[in-house]
This record gives C-alpha cells, sequence and structure tokens, in this order.
C-alpha cells in the first residue's frame, strides 16, 4: 500500500511541477496555428531543396504536437504532393519543435536539453533529409504512392489520426460561418481567429493528452520502483574501461530502444526523459529517446498502415540512423562547448518537498482556471 501511495503522490507532484509549462505551451501553439497561415507553404513542397526542407520544418513547427495527427498531416503532403524529405522534416519538426515540448524540457530538464533538443531537431531534419533523398529507393516510394491511392477511401484504423482530420473538417466549417456571420474573411476577424485557437487548443490536449498521462504514469512508477543502481548498470554509468565512444553508443542505442517499447509518444516521453536522465543515461541518449517517438511500435504500425509495409522498414532504418548520428553529435559537440550539466540532477527526482509557494504556485493558480475555460471553449466551438 505504501509503494502505491508513493506511485500517485509522485504523480501528483509531477502534474503540479509540468502543469503552467504544458498548458502555455499548448495555449501558445493553438494561437500560433490560428494566427500564422500555412497554406502557401504547403504548396511549395513538391521538390527536394534548403529551401523546401526550411518551409516543412517551419510548417512542421507551428503544427500540433502529435506524434499521430503529424503522421496523419505528412501523409496529406504526400497525397498533394510533397517530396518525402519534407514530409518526414514536417514529422520531426511537428513532433520535436513545439512550444509546448520545449516549455515542458526546461522545466523538467533545464536550457542545455532545450538547445539539444533545438540543434538536434534541426539536425536530425538534415541528416534525415539526406539520407531519403541518397537511400529511399524510387521503387519502394512508388510502391508507398500506390499504397496510398488504393487505400485512400478507406478510413484510417488511428484515432487521433481520424479524430484530427475531423478536426481540420471542423476548422473548414468555422472559417466558412465566420464568413457568412461577419461578411469579411476569417484572417482579419481577431475574435474568430481567437476562437478557432481554442478548438485547435481543445483537439491537441484530447489527442495527446492520454499519452502525456501514460508518460507520467509510467514516470511516476520508474521512480517509486527501480533502483538507481539498475539505471547505472544500464547505461554503464562511471564505466572507464570501456571507450568514451562505446559507451556514448550504447547509451543512444538503449535510449532508441526503450522509446520504440515504452509506446509514449509526444511530450509525455519528456517526462520519461527527465527519469533516464536522473538515472545516468547520456546527454544525447536523452535526445535521441525524445526524438524517438516517431519511431515507436504504434507510429511503425501507422506507417504501415500508411504506406506499406516496405515503406515502413525504410523509414524505421533511416530514422533510427539519423537519430544515432543526431546522438553523438551533440555528446561530443556540446561537451566540447563544455554545454553538458555535469550533474544528472532535474525537477524529476524523488524529494519529501514539492509543493512551495513559490512562482510555480502562482503560475498554476492563474493557468489551471484560464487553460481549463479555454479548453471548454473549445470544445463548445469544436460541436
Amino acid at each position: 500500500m505504501n509503494v502505491i501511495t508513493n506511485i500517485f503522490l509522485e504523480l501528483a507532484y509531477m502534474v503540479w511541477d509540468i502543469y503552467w509549462g504544458l498548458a502555455l505551451g499548448f495555449i501558445l501553439s493553438s494561437l500560433i496555428r490560428a494566427f500564422v497561415s500555412t497554406e502557401s507553404i504547403s504548396s511549395k513542397l513538391g521538390k527536394n531543396s534548403v529551401t523546401s526542407v526550411a518551409l516543412s520544418t517551419l510548417f512542421g513547427a507551428i503544427s500540433s504536437s502529435c506524434s499521430y495527427a503529424a503522421a496523419s498531416m505528412a501523409r496529406t503532403l504526400m497525397i498533394k504532393g510533397s517530396t518525402w524529405s519534407n514530409a518526414v522534416s514536417f514529422m520531426v519538426a511537428s513532433t520535436n519543435l513545439v512550444f509546448e515540448i520545449f516549455i515542458v524540457i526546461v522545466s523538467l530538464l533545464g536550457w542545455a536539453f532545450f538547445g539539444g533538443e533545438v540543434i538536434g531537431g534541426l539536425f536530425f531534419i538534415i541528416i534525415s533529409a539526406i539520407l531519403i533523398s541518397w537511400f529511399f529507393p524510387a521503387k519502394v516510394q512508388d510502391e508507398a504512392k500506390e499504397h496510398i491511392a488504393a487505400s485512400e477511401h478507406k478510413n484510417s484504423d488511428d484515432p487521433h489520426a481520424h479524430h484530427h482530420m475531423e478536426s481540420s473538417c471542423c476548422h473548414h466549417d468555422m472559417k466558412m460561418d465566420s464568413e457568412n456571420e461577419h461578411g469579411h474573411t476569417h484572417s482579419s476577424d481577431f475574435l474568430a481567429k481567437l476562437k478557432t485557437a481554442s478548438g485547435h487548443y481543445y483537439m491537441d490536449v484530447t489527442m495527446v493528452g492520454k499519452d502525456i498521462l501514460i508518460g507520467l504514469v509510467v514516470a511516476a512508477i520508474l521512480m517509486v520502483l527501480v533502483p538507481d543502481a539498475f539505471w547505472k548498470g544500464l547505461f554503464l554509468t562511471g564505466n572507464s574501461a570501456l571507450p568514451h565512444f562505446l559507451i556514448l553508443s550504447w547509451n543512444a542505442i538503449i535510449g532508441i530502444l526503450i522509446a520504440i517499447f515504452a509506446f509514449v509518444c509526444s511530450v509525455g516521453n519528456i517526462v520519461m526523459a527527465a527519469v533516464l536522465w536522473q538515472g545516468g543515461i547520456s546527454f544525447g541518449g536523452v535526445i535521441a529517446f525524445i526524438l524517438s517517438d516517431l519511431v515507436t511500435i504504434p507510429m511503425l504500425m501507422v506507417f504501415r498502415n500508411y504506406y506499406g509495409n516496405r515503406t515502413m522498414w525504410y523509414l524505421l532504418i533511416i530514422l533510427v540512423v539519423s537519430i544515432f548520428f543526431t546522438s553523438l553529435f551533440l555528446d561530443y559537440s556540446f561537451e566540447a562547448l563544455h554545454w553538458i550539466p555535469k550533474a544528472h540532477s532535474g525537477g524529476m527526482q524523488m524529494t519529501n518537498v514539492h509543493f512551495k509557494w513559490n512562482y510555480q504556485t502562482w503560475l498554476n493558480l492563474f493557468f489551471i482556471p484560464v487553460s481549463l475555460i479555454y479548453f471548454y471553449w473549445g470544445r463548445k466551438t469544436m460541436k
């Protein structure tokens, strides 16, 4: 009973620690999506170039942070003529370069990991775009297009993606209603855009809320039940007998494998990443774990459903290789710049004192009611 109590207490502490940052991130993301036009961007992704990859990255960064929704949108971009490099760049940016993830990373891991996520995410995009252009066979790409064409009339088996597409239709309907009611374009009406933003907020929270909760529960269980000695042994912490390169490579691989089998995606894996960092994984291993939300088993099933088996395996290999090299790049570059935190510490370690009357308390007292009101406004908007 004491163990169960500790798990629930840690869960409550973690929710309190990250709530304001998570609410702020989702609110900012919804406002950007509503107030920044992306139609002109999506029409320029039909060729491989530095500009198109940059536009794909920007388009993804102002999109949803849900991995499933990102995969659904990437498929839509493919249908509309996007190249594979641009579609993958969009997915990586959409799941790793968005406001809510940045804020939670700073809250739980610190500014060094914020820098690692930004630089690592961009490096990941560049490497994956290059590998796709060099090693993604045209025959496999043609098979994927045929698979898309054959399944385009079917409903997606993924409820997250289905919900996303339904919400996109609702967004279009809201836009038309606004035009009819006010007699001018939706883009010129601040209140109409704010209403649309609340709809995006509702959609994002309902899509990724379960993933975040799963991540919090798993993290709480791991913190209470798994001893530090296990993590240190797994990550070879303090091992001086093996070459440094081998240890860093091992940590990157372990980070990717844990992500694949943890089934946690999006913002939820930031909580798990904090636990892994506390356990002794390398700096690059943390970023490798975070970036691997696109290669979890559920995501691979989505890829298979969208594009077929062969394409799924090629995407898996290219993405894993890109994540591995990104991890090593960050370890060596940040170590050379002395940017890696010396102590494996963060907000997720178990402690007896969590609730304090400080700035975090004031922010939670503000964002809890604001986020709930915003959520229910968005819920009403989407009906």
